[in-house]
């Protein structure tokens, strides 16, 4: 059986070093918790891309709903009634976007 705060940790590491492969700025918050990084307590990862702070929540799941699967598309946008929209990307398709915009910080 995986411990999920094993599997949970693991997410959170992946997610850094994707950030720092790109040069960007990132810290991971010690045990979760963001406040431990001055943030609430949701936020896992605080990323700085030039003025932008990316505050990140990382999450991992066994299997994602179907409609949240990628085919065709880069990205899905989602959002309950009355809500607001979640915007999911590709892994690839956010790496792109963060090259982009470290290139144009430089």
């Amino acid at each position: 059986m995986i411990n999920v705060a094993k599997k949970g940790y693991r997410g959170e590491v992946e997610v850094l070093a994707m950030f720092e492969s790109l040069d960007i700025e990132a810290i991971r918050a010690w045990g979760s918790d963001g406040r431990s990084i001055m943030q609430k307590s949701d936020v896992d990862i605080l990323a700085k891309v030039d003025d932008i702070e990316l505050k990140i929540q990382v999450k991992r799941r066994k299997k994602l709903p179907a409609y949240l699967q990628f085919k065709n598309c880069d990205l899905v946008a989602t959002r309950q009634d009355r809500g607001h929209w979640v915007y999911i990307l590709r892994e690839s398709t956010f790496k792109r976007l963060l090259e982009k915009c470290v290139m144009l910080e430089n």
